[in-house]
């Protein structure tokens, strides 16, 4: 029989561990392991810290759940380059769109499943001011030609979507002296 339910644990080593499943927590979660002052380590300890409720044992097995539980049916991919999406600056881009997609305002609901919002998500249209950045970063990426209404865009809106190179305090210091 096939579940319909949204989970709510996450399996780790054959235990069933209750999680955070709103997607504020999820996106909290994103923002902070792009912290450039945060070692793995660190990462690794606050990730498992802000997704469960309660600690299992095994870190990397619960690491492997959290990315099996954000990523459904991702496996083990490796990622290619830098990321097209800052989860933190691209939020007030991706949400006016996710919200049209849900019918409500997301942010204004006690809570929203994280594969609910990952729904909505998925389905921005292609038209929004979200997509239209992650399309030219993507190009940029690759080296793809923009077209000329696209270069247009760009020069326009370019702080929308330039992604900024994050620098760790002490990476920012030694550029200081420097400079």
């Amino acid at each position: 029989m096939f579940n319909f339910a949204l989970p709510e644990e996450a399996e780790v080593d054959g235990r069933l561990y209750p999680v955070r499943a709103d997607f504020r927590v999820i996106l909290e979660i994103f923002v902070m392991l792009g912290d450039p002052d945060l070692s793995d380590a660190d990462k690794m300890e606050a990730m498992i810290r802000m997704f469960y409720v309660e600690r299992p044992e095994d870190r990397a097995a619960a690491v492997a759940a959290f990315r099996d539980f954000v990523e459904p049916g991702q496996g083990r991919r490796k990622r290619s380059g830098a990321p097209l999406i800052d989860w933190e600056k691209d939020f007030d881009l991706m949400i006016a769109p996710v919200n049209r997609v849900l019918g409500t305002e997301c942010r204004a609901l006690p809570f929203l499943h994280w594969k609910s919002f990952l729904a909505a998500y998925m389905e921005i249209p292609p038209e929004s001011v979200f997509s239209q950045v992650l399309r030219i970063r993507k190009k940029l990426r690759t080296g793809e030609k923009l077209e000329k209404h696209e270069r247009k865009w760009y020069r326009e809106n370019r702080d929308l979507v330039d992604l900024k190179l994050r620098l760790s305090k002490d990476e920012e210091d030694i550029l200081n002296e420097w400079t």
